[in-house]
């Protein structure tokens, strides 16, 4: 089980998604939880690495969890755990760094582009 953290956005019929290393599909940002490291820190780590973003633990609000096929690692699953930001986030100011290649809105309905686990958590919170 590969154990993440990750930050959802949701706008419409629409997630903030980051690709990594030009791979086919797209995922929240975030990444994985480092041992002994709480699922806020890691997230707060993972974003100031990929994004330059910087939040604090006390601007996350945990969402939910959910388990999916990991991708591109066939055969294992994923571990979501989802945050949102309490604090407004100026996506115009947020620059990409470290392996993410591209970042942005990605339609719900679009399951060619979402990795399978994001596909989950659509099926679980954001189906309307």
């Amino acid at each position: 089980m590969i154990r993440c953290v990750c930050l959802v956005e949701r706008k419409e019929n629409c997630l903030r998604l980051v690709q990594v290393r030009n791979r086919e599909k797209w995922y929240f940002p975030g990444g994985k939880i480092e041992q002994g490291e709480s699922h806020k820190a890691a997230l707060v780590r993972e974003l100031k690495e990929e994004l330059q973003l910087e939040l604090t633990e006390d601007q996350l609000e945990y969402i939910g969890t959910v388990e999916g096929p990991a991708y591109p690692q066939e055969g294992q699953l994923t571990e979501l755990n989802g945050f949102r930001s309490n604090k407004p986030i100026d996506w115009s100011t947020v620059q990409i760094d470290a392996e993410i290649t591209n970042m942005g809105w990605v339609e719900m309905s679009d399951p060619v582009r979402i990795a399978p686990a994001v596909c989950r958590w659509i099926e679980k919170f954001e189906s309307e």
